[in-house]
């Protein structure tokens, strides 16, 4: 049976932690190595994890604790993972989320059925008002990276299971420069040099969103500017390949729109200040929605921006 390297970056997640490490010890699947990158967490998050650990003395010898000396975030907690890795397949699990314990068992079984170098799955999103599973758009490979660019899928490396093989083919990795979005310039790239992606219909993986100390509840400048890095990271590596041409021209753009949706009328500013040198596109090829938001954004329209923003809400919330 192939070997599983499952790399999990800790840092503030001393109230999570437990349940993500329960459920990946206990996994049907035996053929697993577990990499945890202690990412310098200010809390007790790694005691509990030992605690942990001590209760599965069978999984002891195959799980390891890779220390930073200071916090690097993200993207360099998932590269010392992967500088770490040993098996034939990668899966980033985020340490505050959790598995079902069967999961590595299906995506290794559907990774070898199919010799496919990305295997995807749908997602169970953990929310206040309950559990709800969310189904990956996927139809085919070209149209599934044009979602990902154009915001409406999740670039999350998460819930996609990857042959080591493609990783170091590739030699893309994590940019260390960005601390928030560096699933979304890895993953569409990933993708692209894939030579098979298999879509596996279940949810395997549960996402946590009420965690507010994770590295994603953190819309500060840098995440934000995090975010302008990966859109120059991904206009240059698909500049050159004419299928792409038309989600490229409106890129930064289009994560404009998706940080407004995402922040507040603080954040709203700084965003413009960010994306400064972005703002004298039309906004062509954008949807009505975001091209509103877009232009708000650009003529500094804040009160009419926000008034936008909460009929937005409003319907979204409702269309629920």
């Amino acid at each position: 049976m192939p070997l599983v390297s499952v790399i999990v970056p800790v840092y503030g997640v001393e109230r999570y932690i437990e349940r993500c490490a329960v459920s990946l010890f206990e996994q049907t699947y035996k053929d697993i190595e577990y990499i945890f990158v202690n990412d310098a967490t200010p809390d007790k998050s790694i005691d509990v994890l030992r605690a942990v650990i001590d209760r599965y003395p069978e999984r002891a010898k195959t799980i390891r604790i890779v220390e930073h000396p200071h916090n690097k975030g993200l993207s360099a907690a998932r590269n010392t993972g992967i500088d770490n890795a040993t098996g034939e397949y990668v899966w980033h699990v985020d340490s505050d989320d959790y598995v079902a314990t069967d999961a590595v068992e299906k995506w290794v079984e559907t990774a070898e059925k199919h010799r496919a170098d990305i295997v995807i799955c749908d997602i169970n999103v953990v929310t206040t008002n309950g559990i709800f599973t969310e189904q990956v758009q996927y139809s085919y490979k070209e149209d599934y990276i044009r979602r990902l660019l154009q915001h409406t899928q999740k670039c999350a490396h998460w819930n996609k299971f990857y042959r080591r093989s493609l990783l170091e083919r590739t030699g893309i990795r994590s940019d260390e420069q960005i601390r928030l979005a560096e699933d979304f310039a890895v993953t569409p790239r990933l993708l692209y040099c894939a030579e098979r992606v298999v879509m596996y219909h279940e949810p395997l993986y549960f996402y946590e969103t009420t965690n507010q100390s994770s590295y994603v509840h953190n819309l500060s400048r840098v995440a934000i500017e995090s975010q302008r890095r990966a859109d120059g990271i991904l206009t240059t590596f698909f500049s050159d390949k004419p299928e792409y041409a038309d989600i490229v021209a409106v890129l930064p753009q289009r994560s404009i729109t998706s940080l407004v949706k995402n922040s507040n009328v603080e954040g709203w500013q700084i965003i413009a200040e960010v994306y400064n040198d972005c703002l004298d596109h039309s906004g062509k090829g954008m949807t009505l929605v975001n091209r509103i938001i877009y232009h708000l954004v650009k003529n500094r329209k804040w009160c009419m921006l926000q008034t936008f923003m909460g009929l937005y809400n409003y319907v979204m919330r409702d269309s629920k």
